[in-house]
């Protein structure tokens, strides 16, 4: 038979105290990741956008440079270059594991799939003639993203 003694007591008080301590700590720091991801999504979503460019008629780059380039049009072209930067923004965030793509997905998978497709060859060629291999990587690795969670989640129906 084990004799409980005030030493005994004392040192199982201490290693509960010590396992609160780090279930509140894993607690806060789980909370602290989720804070983060919403001041994210609020710094990316807070500006507004004329969204008009997904309905473009564009059929290649000189199609869309000569109706909606920076020249030929300039409020056109900051609208797309706006959105774009934006999933540019959205791509460095889930590559580097500080925004989950289900979010992302859930904000605005939909647009973020349909504009890809839509200018993949505007973005593709300006990339070719003007040599420029990183422009909008990010959002190109976005798009790969959510179309593989889509992929694995067809109930958001997108």
């Amino acid at each position: 038979m084990v004799e409980i003694t005030l030493p005994i007591v004392l040192q199982i008080l201490q290693t509960a105290g010590i396992l609160v301590g780090i279930v509140y700590y894993i607690t806060i720091m789980r909370n602290q990741a989720r804070t983060r991801q919403v001041q994210i999504i609020g710094s990316i979503t807070s500006y507004d956008l004329n969204w008009a460019f997904l309905d473009w008629d564009v059929t290649d780059y000189n199609d869309f440079i000569s109706k909606h380039g920076p020249e030929a049009n300039p409020q056109d072209w900051k609208d797309l270059y706006a959105w774009f930067n934006r999933m540019e923004l959205q791509g460095v965030y889930v590559r580097e594991g500080l925004l989950d793509v289900r979010l992302v997905c859930l904000m605005s998978g939909g647009t973020i799939k349909e504009s890809w497709e839509k200018y993949r060859g505007v973005f593709e060629e300006w990339r070719r003639r003007y040599n420029r291999p990183r422009d909008w990587v990010e959002a190109e690795y976005l798009y790969e993203r959510v179309i593989d969670y889509l992929a694995k989640h067809p109930e958001l129906g997108i």
